[in-house]
């Protein structure tokens, strides 16, 4: 039964639906992700495209932060244009317990790569994304994710937005 709409102006479009998505990491941590597809791209409602997709992996700032289901602009607007959006909840995520955040320390560019690596081969492996059109994009932490990206695994992104991220981690800690 609906209570209420928190945007009713939204109301009269139809938005992309955000699917929660459980996704492993090479060493077994569950991942919580989101999934969003563009929509029509899903017509017989099994949670993949009917064709490979390009996609972006959006990577949350913190990196002690963390993604959530519920409306996303950033989530509709790429889903708008056609890409699958991927959000996933690599360690040092917020809100998964001490452990979760703990299994980041002296990670970055290391398991806390892996972990968005390992989500975009999920999404390869299931046919939700086009190897070949996958971008990976993210502020602060993820902008620095998107550097690293780029810089040690360009042969997984075709393209990167790196929004206000880190550059230099020397001169981030000292500062």
């Amino acid at each position: 039964t609906l209570l209420f709409e928190s945007m009713p102006a939204l109301s009269r479009h139809t938005l992309a639906k955000m699917e929660p998505t459980p996704i492993k990491s090479r060493d077994g941590l569950e991942m919580m992700s989101y999934l969003t597809l563009p929509v029509g791209s899903d017509l017989n409602g099994d949670k993949t495209p009917d064709k490979p997709l390009p996609m972006v992996l959006l990577v949350h700032g913190g990196p002690w932060a963390r993604d959530s289901w519920g409306f996303r602009p950033q989530h509709q607007w790429l889903a708008n244009r056609g890409y699958a959006v991927l959000s996933v909840n690599y360690r040092g995520s917020s809100g998964f317990g001490k452990g979760y955040i703990m299994a980041s320390r002296r990670e970055w560019g290391g398991k806390m790569h892996d972990d968005l690596i390992d989500a975009v081969n999920w999404a390869v492996a299931k046919k939700i994304a086009d190897p070949a059109r996958i971008a990976i994009v993210g502020g602060s932490y993820g902008g620095y994710a998107t550097l690293v990206g780029l810089t040690f695994t360009p042969e997984v992104f075709a393209c990167g937005v790196d929004i206000v991220g880190v550059s230099n981690l020397n001169t981030f800690m000292s500062t």
